[in-house]
């Protein structure tokens, strides 16, 4: 099983938590819980830091949005959410 695959399966399961940062930064965005559980079972992997265990995960929010989110797997088997944020292309950061 792939990594993208291990964390969707973990918050299929429902072995995951959003840290305090996480969670505010959701809020800040009008994301919720939902989202990102929508956006982590849509999403692909974007970027890994390898030597920290994280993970950038890209998907869909529930109302269509796209949504960040970093991640990882702790030591006992469930996904912490670091934080959460609208993804914006790359052209919306320009402005």
């Amino acid at each position: 099983m792939g990594t993208l695959e291990q964390i969707q399966a973990l918050v299929r399961n429902g072995l995951y938590y959003l840290t305090e940062h996480a969670d505010d930064e959701a809020s800040e965005d009008e994301f919720d819980v939902y989202d990102v559980e929508y956006g982590i079972l849509t999403g692909k992997i974007r970027k890994t830091w390898a030597q920290e265990d994280k993970f950038e995960v890209v998907g869909q929010a529930l109302d269509g949005r796209p949504i960040g989110i970093v991640c990882r797997i702790t030591r006992m088997g469930k996904i912490r959410v670091v934080t959460v944020y609208e993804d914006f292309p790359l052209d919306e950061w320009r402005k």
